[in-house]
C-alpha cells in the first residue's frame, strides 16, 4: 500500500513539473560534426507565440498553420533544410550539415537567438 502510494506521489510529481504554467525555460543551440541543432523548453501558454514567431522566420514556408504539434521538413529554398519537431510548450530544429549551407546554419542560430525574446521566462 506504502508503494503504492508513493509511486502515485511521484507520477504526479513529475505530471506538475512536467505540465505546469511557470515550468522551467530552456534554450540550447549545438553543431556537432553532423547538424545543427536548436532545443527550446518553454510555457505550453506561450506556445502560440512561438508558433507565429517559427512561421515568420521560415517564410514563405508555413510550418504550424493551426497546428500545434508538428514533425516535418521544410525546405525554405536550395541549401535551407529543416527538421522541426514542436508541441507546445517544446520545439526542437535540426539542420543536418550536408544538406544546409553554412547561410542557413547562421540562420538557425539566429531563429534560436530571437525565441529569446518571444518566450518569456
Amino acid at each position: 500500500m506504502v508503494a503504492a502510494i508513493l509511486v502515485l506521489v511521484v507520477s504526479a510529481s513529475a505530471f506538475l513539473h512536467e505540465n505546469a504554467p511557470g515550468s522551467a525555460t530552456s534554450f540550447s543551440y549545438s553543431l556537432s560534426s553532423k547538424a545543427a541543432t536548436v532545443k527550446v523548453k518553454y510555457d505550453r501558454e506561450q506556445a502560440s507565440q512561438v508558433e507565429k514567431y517559427i512561421d515568420s522566420c521560415l517564410q514563405p514556408e508555413i510550418v504550424f498553420g493551426g497546428e500545434h504539434t508538428v514533425k516535418k521538413d521544410v525546405q525554405i529554398s536550395s541549401g535551407v533544410n529543416y527538421h522541426i519537431k514542436a508541441s507546445p510548450g517544446a520545439l526542437k530544429i535540426t539542420a543536418d550539415k550536408s544538406d544546409n549551407d553554412t547561410h542557413a546554419l547562421n540562420k538557425l542560430r539566429s531563429i534560436c537567438e530571437g525565441l529569446r525574446s518571444v518566450v518569456k521566462p
